[in-house]
C-alpha cells in the first residue's frame, strides 16, 4: 500500500519564504521517493516502465551538449544519476510494478493541482 503525501520544503538558512514550496513524497515498498517537480516524477515513471534497464553508459557528445564543452572538469566519474542509487530490489519483477502503480496513481492529483 503506498502512501501519497506533500510535504514543505524548509529552508536551510531558516528564513520566511513567501514562495512555500512542497516536495511529493510517496513511499512504497519500503523506500520513500521525494519529487520537487512534476517532470521528475514523470521522468521516474518512464524509467520504471522499462522492463530493461538501458545502458548507463553516456556518449560524449550526450555530455558536451548538456554540461558544456568543459564536462570532463565538470563531471567526475564517480558521479551517479539518480536512477543509479535506486536500491536494486525495486527492479525485481513485483516491486517494479508495485512502484510503477504508486507513481501512476500519483501522477493524476498532482497535474490536477489536487495534492
Amino acid at each position: 500500500m503506498a502512501r501519497i503525501s506533500k510535504e514543505p520544503i524548509k529552508r536551510l538558512d531558516g528564513k520566511a519564504s513567501l514562495l512555500p514550496r512542497h516536495a511529493i513524497v510517496v513511499r512504497v515498498a519500503s523506500f520513500t521517493f521525494r519529487f520537487g517537480t512534476v517532470k521528475q516524477l514523470q521522468e521516474c515513471i518512464s524509467y520504471y516502465k522499462q522492463k530493461t534497464r538501458p545502458s548507463s553508459r553516456v556518449a560524449a557528445r550526450t555530455l558536451a551538449a548538456d554540461l558544456g564543452e568543459d564536462w570532463r572538469e565538470l563531471r567526475g566519474w564517480d558521479v551517479e544519476r539518480w536512477f543509479e542509487r535506486l536500491p536494486m530490489y525495486l527492479l525485481e519483477e513485483p516491486k517494479r510494478q508495485e512502484v510503477l502503480k504508486a507513481l501512476s496513481k500519483t501522477l493524476a492529483p498532482v497535474e490536477a493541482k489536487k495534492l
